[in-house]
């Protein structure tokens, strides 16, 4: 994330991971800002309302509803029985008004299953160019070349999601390669380490996911 690049900021409903002073910076910086269902209270705890409100509100209070209402957010309401997590709906919405950069946070919580589902949406809406983003990590998607910055001497792990991935090339890694295929789902690519400020991941085919643990060495 460029300093000068336009995000569009969306807080899910897990528990809280950053600090609020976090989030604020990421809301301020943020030219759209959407809240799926209990990521509402964040906002009202910063006194910065969302520019929509998207979910089937099975978790938001009433009175986190209220205030959003109060304070000119726009609800998009749906249905308890759909197919899709309130953070999916968010992405559609984003998808068919067109916009980019999509930063998400409060998709990390307690439930192993919405986190994988959340780093699916990743690969599922790659056009979105979207990235989940915490304090203490980073997770995003690589189809073709990434450059990141990064900390010296902290973790990152690079791994398979999906089809095959063919000609994976790390640079600026203490493990790095060089068009390595994989064919499998074994454990390379776990806890590899930063060796330079600014890392490149790149693939010929397939797709590969990229956890950062911010200034962390595990």
């Amino acid at each position: 994330m460029g300093g000068e690049q336009t995000i569009v900021y969306i807080i899910s409903g897990a528990e809280q991971r950053s600090s609020l002073e976090f989030y604020k910076k990421m809301i301020q910086k943020a030219t759209l800002t959407i809240a799926c269902d209990a990521g509402i209270k964040i906002f009202k705890k910063l006194n910065l309302p969302p520019n929509y409100l998207i979910g089937d509100f099975d978790s938001a209070s009433i009175q986190d509803l209220q205030w959003a209402k109060n304070n000119g957010t726009e609800i998009l309401s749906y249905s308890k029985e759909k197919d899709e997590i309130d953070t999916e709906l968010a992405l559609i919405f984003l998808k068919e008004t067109s916009h980019k950069n999509v930063v998400l946070s409060g998709v990390l919580g307690n439930r192993i299953d919405q986190e994988i589902a959340s780093i699916f949406l990743l690969a599922e809406y790659i056009d979105l160019n979207p990235v989940i983003l915490e304090e203490d990590v980073k997770i995003g998607i690589v189809d073709k070349r990434v450059e990141e910055e990064a900390q010296i001497g902290e973790s990152w792990s690079i791994l398979r999601i999906g089809e095959p991935v063919i000609g994976l090339t790390l640079k600026g890694f203490k493990y790095p390669l060089n068009k390595k295929d994989i064919f499998d789902f074994k454990s390379l690519g776990i806890s590899n380490e930063a060796i330079e400020n600014k890392i490149e991941i790149s693939v010929e085919g397939g797709m590969v996911v990229y956890i950062r643990w911010i200034n962390k060495k595990w």
